[in-house]
């Protein structure tokens, strides 16, 4: 192990661990604080399209949320996401039901206007 920074191979000690439980190391010579081996951070691939397959029944936010142990803004924040991958040739009313965060009795009532 080595210090990003220095280089240098001996004097490198155990400094804590990251949010995400990788050991963080520290070089004695200059200071530096490093990860060597990082873990990710973050929900899996699985989740997200968990929600997007909950929103798109009706779900609310805050109900998928709780469903999936996630933050609703967070929830928010994947829909948004994925809304870029729209095509953007949509109807205009399937472009306000994916804008919608509500039952699915309210996007049903907006289709039949």
């Amino acid at each position: 192990m080595s210090c990003p920074k220095c280089f240098a191979k001996t004097k490198q000690i155990k400094h804590g661990y990251t949010a995400a439980g990788s050991q963080r190391m520290r070089c004695k010579l200059c200071g530096c604080r490093y990860t060597p081996n990082p873990q990710d951070q973050g929900y899996d691939e699985e989740v997200r399209y968990q929600a997007l397959a909950l929103h798109l029944e009706g779900l609310s936010l805050r109900l998928i949320g709780r469903l999936l142990a996630v933050n609703h803004q967070t929830v928010a924040n994947w829909i948004n996401s994925y809304a870029n991958y729209l095509p953007p040739d949509l109807p205009p009313s399937i472009l306000e039901m994916a804008a919608l965060d509500g039952d699915l009795a309210d996007i049903l009532a907006l289709e039949d206007e």
